[in-house]
């Protein structure tokens, strides 16, 4: 068997748009010709795991955050640049740990 690396279709061959291979137009040695194939579903059904959804959840989460509000971004490089900001360390924790429901 040889394998085409330059992803060519001989002449004869159709390709299978749902799977990309080449179907042969001429029958296989050995092949019995006298029976017609069996007819093939058009339907593709996909099954996500528990990660792939909980990824998706994710995404949707990220999507429906605000935009960047650039005034706001401003007024704090303002305040850090002129020592007025203040960090609030408990304000910062409890974020962290309301990360893990994001994920979870």
């Amino acid at each position: 068997m040889a394998i085409d690396t330059n992803n060519s279709i001989k002449t004869g061959h159709t390709t299978n748009n749902t799977t990309g291979r080449a179907n042969s137009a001429a029958p296989r040695p050995g092949a019995d010709t006298k029976t017609s194939p069996e007819p093939t579903s058009s339907r593709d059904d996909v099954v996500l795991s528990q990660e792939a959804q909980s990824l998706g959840r994710l995404e949707e989460k990220i999507n429906n955050l605000p935009e960047v509000n650039s005034e706001r971004v401003a007024e704090i490089r303002q305040a850090i640049a002129e020592g007025r900001f203040e960090v609030n360390a408990q304000r910062i924790a409890e974020n962290m740990l309301n990360q893990d429901d994001l994920l979870g």
